[in-house]
């Protein structure tokens, strides 16, 4: 544990986003149904995942310091220097999960990690656009953290009053999600070899951008419930809910691979989705059944890896840390 935690890969950063999306879908769930110890799960997520980012920004300050030549093999590999934008994708989730409760703290936050995504988000389009390296073989569904992670910046965003700067983001992020959808889809199906094992997790990224968007969509046009949704809202959900259908599909085959990190794929999509449903309910009632059988799946989900990352991490599994 104590190698790990000194020289963490910036992939474990996904961690903080999986966890932070639970924290959002307790908090959406408390709102939505006004169960206050929703509202007190939300918290206990959200604290654990404050401490999942310090502990991991500790040991990349210190593998930094101590061998610097390993964060750049990450920056310059084609898969592992796209993990760099969950780190400043992370930090603005905490921002919305810290919002109810200090809008100052979380307003400090936000400017940062809105900041620092945007430097990530010009570093990574950089090395994408001048790295002679890079193949088609390379496109993977984990490009879509620092271009379509943009559509994250909204959720806190708004509700800090930023309109503006989260409608700079949002924009961004669906024309970069237009971009990679088809580039990556291109990559699956003609591109041999296929994905490798470690990386077929990573799929279940379809399922962020179309239901972060819906929700930021939601909070940048402000509609009301009297109003219902507009016709891109309904797109945005639509192909959300394509995505579960489409990642049902692949349960069995995902369920026969190895633990990597890589498993930690299917927690923010699977948040943003029942966050997604719990607003989508609010316009369609009948949809509520679906956000509590997505809240409890993902609940069990991002538990069971929390758990069995603990366990890895104990046993010093060599195997499941990319």
């Amino acid at each position: 544990m104590r190698t790990f935690l000194a020289a963490p890969p910036v992939s474990a950063f996904a961690m903080v986003m999986g966890l932070s999306g639970l924290s959002l879908t307790w908090s959406k769930f408390s709102h939505v149904s006004q169960f206050q110890l929703a509202q007190d799960i939300s918290l206990v997520f959200g604290l654990l995942a404050t401490v999942v980012f310090l502990v991991l920004t500790a040991g990349l300050v210190r593998k930094q310091l101590q061998t610097p030549e390993k964060l750049i093999e990450e920056w310059n590999h084609p898969v592992k220097s796209s993990f760099f934008g969950a780190i400043s994708v992370g930090v603005c989730l905490l921002a919305a999960v810290i919002v109810p409760y200090s809008a100052q703290l979380a307003e400090i936050v936000w400017i940062f990690g809105a900041g620092l995504h945007l430097i990530a988000l010009l570093a990574v389009v950089n090395a994408w656009v001048h790295r002679e390296s890079l193949q088609a073989a390379h496109a993977c569904p984990v490009w879509f953290i620092p271009a379509v992670g943009n559509v994250v910046i909204p959720l806190a965003g708004v509700k800090l009053g930023y309109f503006e700067i989260s409608w700079f983001f949002f924009g961004v992020g669906l024309i970069f999600w237009v971009v990679l959808l088809s580039l990556v889809m291109h990559r699956l199906m003609f591109v041999q070899p296929p994905l490798p094992d470690r990386l077929k997790p990573t799929m279940a990224i379809f399922l962020a951008p179309p239901t972060v968007a819906f929700s930021s969509w939601l909070l940048l046009t402000q509609r009301t419930v009297e109003q219902g949704l507009d016709p891109f809202a309904h797109i945005l959900i639509a192909i959300g809910f394509f995505f579960v259908l489409f990642l049902i599909t692949q349960f069995k085959k995902f369920t026969q691979l190895p633990f990597f990190m890589s498993w930690w794929a299917y927690s923010f999509p699977s948040a943003s989705f029942t966050v997604a449903a719990f607003n989508y309910a609010l316009f369609v009632p009948a949809a509520m059944y679906v956000a509590y059988i997505a809240l409890i799946f993902t609940t069990i989900l991002i538990v069971g890896l929390f758990i069995k990352t603990l366990m890895a991490i104990h046993m010093k599994d060599p195997h499941w840390v990319d």
